[in-house]
This record gives C-alpha cells, sequence and structure tokens, in this order.
C-alpha cells in the first residue's frame, strides 16, 4: 500500500515539476496577457500533477504505448481545457481562438515530451555511471 502512496506522488510530483517549467517559459514568453495570480499557479499546479499521474498509463503492459500516448493526449487536453475554464482563459465560440489553442497545445505538448525524454536519458546516464564505478 506505501508502494502505491510514493508511486502517486512521484508521479503527481513529477507532472508538477514539468508543468511548473512550461507554465514559466508562457510567463516569460507573454503567452499570458494577464499577470499571474495565486488561482492561476496553484490551477496549474493541480492540472500538472494530474497530467503526470496520466502518465502512469506508460508503466502498463496492458496498453502499447501508441494507445497510452493517445490516452494521454486527450485526458491531458481535457485538463488544459478545465484548467483554462477554471481561469477563465477560454473563449468557447471563437473558431480562431480554438485553432491557437490547438497549435498552441500540441507545441507544449511536444516541449513537455522533450522535458521527459531529456530527464529520462539523464537518469539514465546516471545510473549507468553508477554501474560502471561499481563495476570497476
Amino acid at each position: 500500500m506505501m508502494w502505491i502512496f510514493k508511486t502517486t506522488l512521484k508521479f503527481f510530483f513529477e507532472g508538477v515539476e514539468i508543468g511548473s517549467a512550461i507554465y514559466l517559459m508562457i510567463l516569460l514568453t507573454g503567452l499570458q496577457s494577464s499577470a499571474p495570480t495565486s488561482k492561476n499557479i496553484a490551477s496549474v499546479m493541480v492540472m500538472a500533477g494530474l497530467v503526470g499521474l496520466c502518465s502512469w498509463l506508460f508503466t502498463t503492459d496492458r496498453i502499447s504505448f501508441l494507445t497510452a500516448f493517445i490516452i494521454h493526449f486527450f485526458i491531458t487536453f481535457g485538463l488544459v481545457t478545465i484548467m483554462m475554464t477554471v481561469n477563465g482563459w477560454l473563449i468557447w465560440n471563437s473558431l480562431t481562438f480554438w485553432t491557437e489553442l490547438i497549435v498552441l497545445y500540441l507545441i507544449i505538448y511536444a516541449i513537455a515530451w522533450t522535458l521527459v525524454r531529456i530527464g529520462g536519458y539523464t537518469k539514465l546516464k546516471r545510473i549507468n555511471a553508477i554501474l560502471k564505478k561499481r563495476n570497476q
């Protein structure tokens, strides 16, 4: 039971870590025109943590990577939509807004995957270095 709790926290906080980095990039580039509020920050962190929990899909052998990726992609888009609704950032009846949102979502999703891959590569290099040192 403790293993499930630890794993849940691990996935949640890894999501918060990546989501926070991306949110800071969004603020840096001026994509959010208003000043960030406590509500904005909290909602982004919760959304990112839930996205991190959804990453648990990639650890199961019951579904293929492609299926996990597709499910994760759409759940993440749903969570982003909910977070944007909470913050009053959605323009429901604007085709231009939705087109821009989808393009931006694709770019940000790709950036998030890049961050995950870099983190995984770095972790793998560190483990291999430890194993190499231990085997010498």
